[in-house]
Formats: C-alpha cells, structure tokens, sequence
C-alpha cells in the first residue's frame, strides 16, 4: 500500500491530454477491462503504468491499424508474457 502512495495518478482527462485519446475511449479500455482505474470518491484515477498502456494501445490502433478486438488479444498476450516472464525470474 505504501508503494501506491507515491505513484502518481491522473485524472481521466489529464491522461486523455497526456495520451492524445478522448476520455470517453479511456472510460471505454476501463470498462472492458485494458486498463484499470482507481477510484477516489467519484474520480477515477489512471497511475503511471496504466498511462504506458494507454499510450500502447494507441500504437496499436493508430500505427498498426489494429482494431479494439485485436487490441484486446494482443494487450492479453502482452500481460500474459509478462506475468510469465516475472515467474521465470523466480526461479532463478
């Protein structure tokens, strides 16, 4: 918990100027689940790493073309390496 405390968060609508996406497509990657939001009262809150996927997905449907459905395949197979690969270092 204490690691959360020295995070930052931005709000929606600074994450949507920071990442170039509109908020309402923001509220949408939260809802299905591609980023995750905190909530402090009624705000909903972005942290730095969420902001870094944010930014890839962006990639992802600006510069790859990809569309949402492969946006979401590809991010679970992203979040799936990586959980592997924190696993594999375990073990070492």
């Amino acid at each position: 918990m204490d690691q959360d405390k020295r995070l930052t968060y931005y709000r929606i609508e600074t994450a949507s100027q920071v990442v170039g996406m509109p908020p309402a497509t923001i509220r949408y990657y939260a809802r299905v689940g591609l980023v995750r939001t905190r909530r402090e009262g009624r705000e909903e809150l972005l942290d730095e790493q969420e902001i870094a996927r944010l930014r890839r997905i962006r990639r992802l449907r600006e510069d790859l073309g990809i569309n949402t459905a492969g946006v979401e395949v590809v991010m679970r197979l992203l979040d799936e390496l990586e959980s592997l690969r924190a696993r594999l270092a375990e073990t070492r």
